[in-house]
């Protein structure tokens, strides 16, 4: 466990300046990724250099798209649903449940050598992560999500790196004209309440209700929706449950949104459940049709 949190705060601390791939759905895209600092003083920025340009500048907790425009700007959003080499969630306690944690081998990445480590599932419903970690700052060089059948479903791998920032404050600021923030420097969960007890039941075994929160999401009309974070210890689902359409208009889908994130849709009585995670898309199907919401979070 210590390995794994060493892992985990390397990939969202550690000084670097370096290039990536990231390889998904047929489609390859380059990155470059300066940062500097620890903590909250923590200074990031990657830049798209092939596709629309964009950046994504997280400074301390806050996270900011930064384009030229508004195509490019909602491609950038996109990007940063996954942000490596920080693909750990900070809070690891509960991976031991669902993961079983191995050592499979040496490797080298980028001209360094790194050994694997492999976060392989206790069922088949559950993507493996493996990883290839540089032994003296436990950087992960290359992290590869395979499918239940063992197909590389997303990969992420340094091409180059120093382990050392720039030290240039203006590496770290964007000039591009338009920004959305993703998340405030401030936020830290306290406006998220825990999910009362007994509120959702039927999860797979090794999840939890992490947080339960009423939001309001663009083109709900102002009308709050039941937000809920699901967790096995690795994968991080959100769970949406809403008032559904009409019954002529219920349809049922699964599909993927970008890399190994998917998303589902399903109905339970007068709920309509929405599902978007890192999770197999039969899974995350399935997962819906066996939730029950108790008193549908109003």
């Amino acid at each position: 466990m210590q390995l794994l949190r060493n892992v985990g705060n390397a990939g969202r601390q550690q000084p670097l300046d370096g290039t990536y791939l990231h390889q998904m759905n047929g489609t390859l895209e380059t990155f470059r990724i300066v940062r500097q600092g620890q903590g909250d003083n923590v200074r990031e920025k990657r830049t798209s250099l092939d596709g629309p340009t964009r950046e994504v500048v997280r400074k301390g907790r806050g996270l900011t798209c930064f384009a030229p425009d508004k195509r490019a700007l909602m491609a950038c959003k996109i990007s940063a649903m996954r942000l490596f080499p920080a693909l750990l969630p900070d809070d690891l306690d509960d991976i031991t449940r669902s993961y079983v944690l191995k050592r499979t081998g040496y490797d080298r990445v980028a001209k360094r050598d790194c050994q694997w480590l492999d976060l392989q599932p206790r069922d088949a419903q559950r993507y493996t992560m493996r990883m290839c970690i540089e032994p003296t700052t436990y950087l992960p060089l290359k992290v590869m999500t395979l499918s239940p059948r063992g197909d590389a479903v997303e990969q992420f791998t340094f091409t180059d790196v120093e382990l050392g920032g720039a030290k240039d404050k203006r590496a770290y600021v964007s000039k591009l004209s338009q920004r959305f923030q993703l998340r405030s420097s401030a936020s830290g969960g306290s406006e998220e309440a825990a999910a009362p007890q007994g509120e959702v039941t039927g999860l797979p075994q090794g999840f939890r209700v992490l947080r339960s929160v009423q939001r309001v999401l663009p083109g709900q009309g102002g009308k709050p929706v039941r937000h809920m974070v699901l967790s096995d210890g690795l994968v991080m689902l959100s769970v949406f449950v809403e008032p559904p359409p009409p019954e002529h208009a219920r349809l049922e889908k699964v599909g993927n949104l970008h890399g190994a994130i998917n998303m589902a849709t399903s109905y339970q009585s007068d709920m309509q459940l929405t599902a978007v995670g890192d999770m197999p898309q039969t899974a995350m199907m399935a997962l819906l049709k066996g939730l029950h919401v108790n008193g549908k979070g109003e």
